[in-house]
């Protein structure tokens, strides 16, 4: 997926969600206003809603169709379900700008477990306190810097996935998630916390 293809992605998703938010019409300027990307994305990104069959334009106004109605709603689904999970530990408005990052990342087997951990008590250790070898499922990232916390989210490290600690070097910890192995910075890997569930 190249990054254009995954910005625009990321776009059409917002446009839905405000205008499931919304429940109503929404201009140009409110989408300029709250989305914070390049006008040429989000031109591109209202074209393919339209082709799609998902929004369509009255006078300068956008309106969801039916069909676009259900998507935002699963969307909106997906948010709130974020949103109340890190209500927790952050205040409202962290967990809703983390809700915003996530609904983009995180799979259907993710979201899942997410539901999931929303029913646990415990927040875990932190992941430098993981034994090596063990499974670990995410339950948390506190991490405030919202652009350090998108970069990391979109490695795939999000709560509710799995995490393996492979090996270590004296900065930084070879973790697996899924099939994919990387180096991540001990400050890092101290700011994320999991529960350990299993074997590896």
């Amino acid at each position: 997926m190249t990054k254009e293809f995954s910005i625009l992605r990321i776009v059409k998703e917002d446009i839905l969600r405000i205008l499931g938010e919304e429940r109503s019409r929404v201009s140009l300027e409110i989408f300029k206003e709250e989305i914070k990307v390049s006008l040429s994305f989000i031109y591109e990104a209202i074209e393919e809603l339209e082709r799609e069959g998902l929004i369509q334009s009255q006078q300068s106004f956008f309106i969801l169709t039916d069909k676009g109605e259900e998507n935002a709603k699963e969307i909106l689904k997906k948010h709130l379900v974020f949103e109340d999970y890190f209500k927790k530990t952050r205040t409202e408005r962290e967990a809703h700008k983390i809700a915003h990052v996530l609904e983009h990342y995180v799979s259907e087997e993710v979201f899942n477990n997410i539901k999931k951990l929303s029913t646990f008590k415990e927040e875990g250790i932190y992941l430098t306190k993981l034994k090596l070898r063990k499974k670990g499922l995410i339950t948390n990232i506190v991490i405030s810097d919202n652009g350090l916390f998108e970069r990391v989210v979109s490695m795939g490290i999000v709560p509710g996935e799995e995490v393996m600690i492979t090996s270590e070097a004296s900065n930084a910890m070879i973790i697996k998630i899924k099939n994919k192995k990387f180096a991540l910075d001990k400050d890092i890997a101290r700011k994320i916390k999991v529960i350990e569930y299993g074997e590896g």
